[in-house]
């Protein structure tokens, strides 16, 4: 049954959230029907496990780090908890869609409060725009154009990126706690946070406080500033900027469906584990069938790479390749942004 609308706001049909291009592509391709219905489908088992794990880790990192006395196991744990956060931000991404679950009641619950509320943000807000980007893909209407306009750039100006980002600078202009003025000078403010304190963020809001407010009383609030919030606006803002900017920025063509978004294929199972959870580098793929669920992202792959014309789709098989298309000299870089 189809249910779009002109109203990406409002969308409920999977096939509906394409851009042209994408939609275009996905329609040309050879995929038997009854395959595609068996892509379509939702595992419940598969789709919980990785949440599971997901929380399991967090907890096995915070509970090592509070028994151990060692720094350097601190640190360790930040790392493994900001990679954390990010994963739980993918299956964010995977409720957004109305993948995670079949009913879509307990999708929404679980995606906001196990996936989004505790990396700070809102299912419901994310999902308007993420729609958005998927309807209006590398145009001036696609909200995450900022990810992938200015690229591709130099070493320079990506380090310099990965240093705010590192250091917290950017989680906090994102997030509107420092402004920058028109010289460029970064200063505190809490001008967008009061514009985003709505009605309905309000229990949310003062949920979260109960819960910092509980554990300080109990002695653990120094430990979750440490090893929940530092990561979260340190190593889960560095992991989304190198995987946000590797989805789209440097592609051939912004207006070719199988060129426009990139899919990496690395058999490196560290890089996999901290940049690519929840299969989330089969990019190109999500953007031709976004109702494929992740855990079929890569046997959609294959039955696409059966097709031939899947030979000129944008399909790299490492990181370091991909990061090649998006930093360059800076005579390149100039001349390709141009």
């Amino acid at each position: 049954m189809i249910y779009s609308t002109t109203d990406t706001e409002t969308w409920t049909d999977q096939d509906a959230q394409r851009d042209e291009s994408s939609g275009n592509e996905s329609r040309a391709m050879r995929i038997k029907p009854d395959e595609l219905k068996e892509l379509y489908a939702i595992d419940t088992v598969k789709s919980l496990r990785p949440l599971v794990l997901t929380w399991a880790l967090i907890v096995a990192a915070v509970s090592i780090a509070l028994w151990s006395h060692s720094i350097i196991v601190w640190i360790l744990a930040a790392i493994v908890v900001g990679r954390s956060q990010h994963a739980l931000a993918v299956l964010m991404h995977e409720a957004a869609h109305f993948r995670l679950l079949d009913n879509r009641r307990w999708n929404d619950l679980i995606g906001q409060w196990l996936c989004a509320f505790p990396v700070n943000s809102d299912l419901y807000r994310y999902r308007k725009v993420h729609l958005r980007h998927h309807k209006y893909l590398l145009t001036d209407r696609d909200p995450d154009l900022s990810l992938s306009r200015a690229y591709p750039v130099t070493w320079e100006s990506f380090r310099r990126k990965l240093i705010r980002d590192a250091t917290g600078l950017s989680a906090m202009v994102m997030r509107g706690y420092v402004e920058v003025d028109s010289k460029g000078r970064n200063r505190p403010t809490l001008k967008y946070v009061k514009m985003r304190m709505v009605r309905q963020r309000i229990p949310r809001m003062a949920l979260g406080f109960a819960i910092i407010a509980a554990l300080f009383y109990v002695g653990l609030g120094w430990a979750f500033i440490a090893l929940w919030m530092i990561p979260l606006f340190t190593v889960n803002q560095v992991i989304l900027r190198v995987r946000g900017v590797l989805e789209h920025a440097g592609v051939p063509d912004a207006k070719d469906g199988l060129r426009n978004a990139r899919t990496i294929v690395s058999h490196n199972p560290f890089i996999k584990f901290m940049i690519g959870p929840a299969h989330v580098a089969y990019h190109l793929e999500h953007h031709l069938f976004p109702a494929v669920p992740d855990y079929n992202l890569p046997r959609l792959h294959a039955a696409l790479a059966a097709d031939p014309r899947f030979a000129r789709a944008l399909v790299q098989n490492s990181y370091s390749e991909a990061m090649r298309d998006v930093i360059k000299p800076a005579q390149a870089a100039a001349t390709m942004a141009a």
